[in-house]
């Protein structure tokens, strides 16, 4: 089995019985850059434990250099990202693992694939389908819906879903569409100014396309698939 728990925004650690992975890491409950409404379920200090970072792109939201410094500090984790993000984070060039799209490979037991993630905002965004202990999940980070998502085929799939720069409720539940997964789990909502999504807009057109089935968690909760 393996066990995702939401910490706040776009924050995820997925728990299989060998790794701990660790995704798109922002865990100030007070960042200097915008207020946020519900704060992480947990502070960096917290972080015990990780084999892999995993960063989807550069903006402070999914990519806080301070916490991922202090965490691969203390349990000495890979870093798996764009060289834009990567060049942010100031720890051991061996910890850092620079990827592009479409690159595919192993690390610590983890079979990686990069793919496109479509934010323009952003300099080089990528997504992620990573294989662990016979479960898969795609991380989406910030993106809106590509053609390319029909070649996306895991267990679970993590969405945003805050509208603007990336997908909103409709965005996310209309990708679910051309991919394939059997649980659908939304993140980046009721975080902070600007993001006004609803949860159970997702919830309702995910249940009604019966292809996925939504999985709407509080942050510091979790599910076993």
């Amino acid at each position: 089995m393996a066990f995702l728990r939401w910490l706040g925004h776009a924050t995820f650690t997925l728990e299989t019985p060998k790794r701990t992975l660790l995704f798109d890491p922002w865990l100030n409950p007070k960042p200097l850059q915008v207020k946020r409404y519900i704060p992480p379920a947990v502070t960096q200090e917290r972080i015990r434990s990780a084999d892999l970072i995993f960063v989807t792109h550069e903006h402070f939201d999914h990519c806080d250099h301070y916490d991922i410094e202090r965490i691969v500090d203390r349990t000495n984790a890979f870093v798996v990202g764009p060289i834009e993000a990567l060049s942010l984070i100031e720890s051991r060039s061996q910890n850092k693992m620079p990827v592009n799209e479409d690159d595919i490979f192993s690390a610590r037991g983890v079979d990686i694939e990069v793919v496109e993630a479509r934010h323009p905002q952003s300099t080089h965004p990528v997504g992620f389908v990573v294989r662990c202990d016979g479960k898969s999940i795609y991380f989406a980070g910030d993106t809106y819906e590509f053609i390319a998502m029909r070649e996306i085929e895991v267990d679970t799939a993590v969405l945003p879903i805050s509208g603007g720069y990336a997908m909103d409720s409709i965005g996310a539940a209309n990708s679910l569409k051309k991919l394939t997964a059997k649980y659908a789990v939304p993140c980046q909502f009721g975080t902070f100014p600007g993001i006004t999504s609803d949860a159970r807009l997702f919830r309702g057109l995910v249940s009604e396309s019966k292809k996925s089935e939504p999985v709407v968690l509080q942050v510091g909760e979790g599910f076993e698939f």
